[in-house]
């Protein structure tokens, strides 16, 4: 096994959970009950058709640099293909926590950001707080997203989530397992929903990003990605390697256990 990055820590939370933080997605979307097909034409007209053939996947690293995570929440968003663009143009990676309901508007966004290297991971459905709902509506937001990230891109997502809020405790881990996936949360919050404003993300991200970040943003803002615009040259004018979740924990832990948290951040 690899040794870990020390700002990388593998918690599992065994207690219960706090109130859900003021932070409220842009829209509200509703839980099919049946399995849901959708139209192969896109409805958002303005985005381009991208066509791609390449499968993601993990592979042997060869670049020793220092990796780092970008990570963005609640997307797809008219705001996406902004931040695409910027990691198409310096080569960088990036995980999309993409929520079930955004994903059949953005279809092409979906398919661009797998072709670019980066992934598109699950969500949920529609932004609930998992330890307010029931095991069975836990189940159906995960199978859901999953299988309409599979749908649209082709290939299904990681074996990984990220909880609304980062809110979970003993029961969702234990439904995660059961679905095999593992928890990522994150290790530094910019706090971007809060802020929104561009310097102060890129100064958050500049004075603490370190290896083994994983940064938590929302691709929902035109503040985020302006500020991606600076961030994602500077660090790898550093030396960091900007590189998706999946790559940067398999270099760490090698294969991830379900039902396991990998962060330094969750609500207890």
């Amino acid at each position: 096994m690899k040794q870990a990055i020390p700002v990388i820590i593998l918690i599992i939370l065994i207690t219960g959970c706090s109130a859900v933080p003021a932070y409220i997605p842009p829209n509200q979307g509703v839980l099919p009950e049946q399995d849901v097909s959708f139209a192969a034409n896109e409805s958002a007209a303005n985005e381009p058709e991208i066509e791609s053939d390449i499968e993601p996947e993990i592979e042997a690293l060869v670049d020793t640099r220092p990796m780092i995570a970008l990570t963005f929440d609640d997307g797809p968003s008219h705001h996406t293909n902004r931040i695409l663009d910027v990691l198409e143009r310096y080569g960088a990676r990036a995980t999309f926590f993409v929520v079930g309901y955004n994903v059949e508007e953005w279809q092409d966004t979906v398919r661009r950001t797998i072709s670019l290297g980066s992934e598109v991971a699950n969500h949920t459905w529609n932004h609930p707080g998992l330890t307010n709902i029931s095991n069975q509506r836990i189940r159906e937001e995960l199978r859901t997203t999953s299988a309409i990230i599979e749908q649209v891109s082709g290939f299904p997502p990681p074996p990984f989530f990220r909880p609304p809020f980062g809110l979970t405790d003993r029961r969702v881990a234990g439904v995660s397992a059961e679905l095999g996936y593992a928890i990522i949360t994150w290790t530094l919050d910019t706090r971007d929903w809060e802020v929104r404003n561009a310097d102060a993300v890129y100064n958050i991200i500049m004075n603490r990003a370190k290896e083994g970040s994983i940064i938590l943003m929302h691709d929902t803002h035109i503040t985020t990605a302006a500020a991606m615009e600076r961030v994602i040259p500077e660090l790898i004018a550093r030396g960091y390697q900007l590189v998706t979740v999946s790559e940067l924990l398999h270099h760490l832990y090698g294969e991830l256990e379900p039902g396991r948290i990998y962060g330094t951040y969750a609500f207890f």
